[in-house]
């Protein structure tokens, strides 16, 4: 190794020391040559103090080994910034977004209401004079259809009537006409007419029958559905008295039963309220014995912390 690369790793100043005596570098080397180096090498080496000359000497065995090696490690000397490592910051990673599921929705369930006998018994008698009132008024609408169409039947039956006993009358006059011309053997002429005209109002009086007949069916049959009708409308009538009845027994039982519900309510209610008042003493007092339990233990806490407080001496 050369001279220049020891100087290399010298460093650059060096505490001033009170004696200025120096070392040669080198201790076996003669005077000669002591005087040729210290000619040529005092040029370049400064001077060393015999105090710290072994630690330079240390120093610069420690440069040499250190170029010699082939490592990369970096040299201790070398200022820290330019040692640190690069640190590489990573990008934080996007956390995925959770899906927001919303809460089931409580469903609210009713308690169901209490209903008692008495309240059964008025509903249902309420619901059968309803029912009795409803059935009486078809039956009204069923005898005002029934008149309606009955008195359309009489005037129709009393049209057809009259139709067929005007036909029978004037078949009966010719008919008798008839009988008396061949009784007395009139001509054949007049014979003949007679009979034609016979022929023919024996067949306008059975047509006339014939209505009058359906005339008097219709008639007998909106006569029977007045009277059907009408004696729906009684029956309708007594069981709405019977049904009026039944609700007034119901209402008076559910009102009975009503009241004493709430007799019973009002002495539940009283129950509840003395019950609430004995809370509250019972309270008052508790929080009246943790009051006196306080303050008695902070009696005790202040007595104590005297007697610690005490400069006790031992006898």
């Amino acid at each position: 190794m050369s001279t220049q690369d020891t100087l290399a790793f010298a460093p650059s100043t060096i505490p001033a020391v009170s004696r200025p005596t120096s070392l040669p570098l080198f201790a076996n080397a003669d005077e000669e040559s002591n005087t040729s180096n210290n000619k040529s090498m005092m040029e370049y080496l400064p001077k060393i103090n015999s105090n710290s000359a072994a630690s330079f000497l240390m120093a610069s065995f420690l440069a040499v080994s250190t170029v010699a090696t082939t490592t990369t490690a970096i040299p201790a000397f070398i200022e820290p910034a330019q040692a640190a490592p690069v640190k590489t910051v990573e990008t934080p990673k996007e956390t995925p977004k959770k899906k927001t599921v919303e809460a089931p929705k409580k469903k609210t369930v009713e308690t169901p209401k209490i209903v008692s006998s008495e309240e059964k018994d008025l509903k249902k008698a309420k619901s059968n004079l309803n029912a009795s009132k409803e059935t009486l008024n078809a039956y009204e609408k069923q005898s005002s259809d029934a008149k309606s169409a009955d008195k359309k039947a009489l005037s129709a039956l009393e049209t057809a009537t009259n139709n067929a006993s005007t036909a029978k009358k004037a078949y009966v006059e010719v008919s008798d006409k008839l009988s008396a011309a061949k009784k007395q053997k009139m001509p054949q002429s007049a014979v003949k007419e007679l009979s034609a005209t016979a022929a023919n109002l024996k067949e306008v009086s059975k047509e006339k029958e014939t209505i009058f007949n359906s005339a008097s069916k219709t008639a007998s049959k909106t006569a029977k559905e007045v009277e059907v009708a009408e004696k729906g409308i009684k029956e309708s009538q007594k069981v709405i008295k019977k049904a009026e009845k039944n609700v007034k027994k119901a209402e008076k039982s559910f009102k009975g039963y009503t009241k004493a519900v709430k007799k019973q309510v009002k002495k539940q209610e009283q129950k509840v309220k003395a019950l609430e008042n004995q809370a509250k003493k019972m309270k008052a007092m508790k929080e009246k014995e943790t009051k006196e339990l306080s303050s008695k233990q902070k009696a005790v806490e202040s007595e104590v912390k005297n007697l610690k407080n005490l400069n006790l001496k031992k006898l």
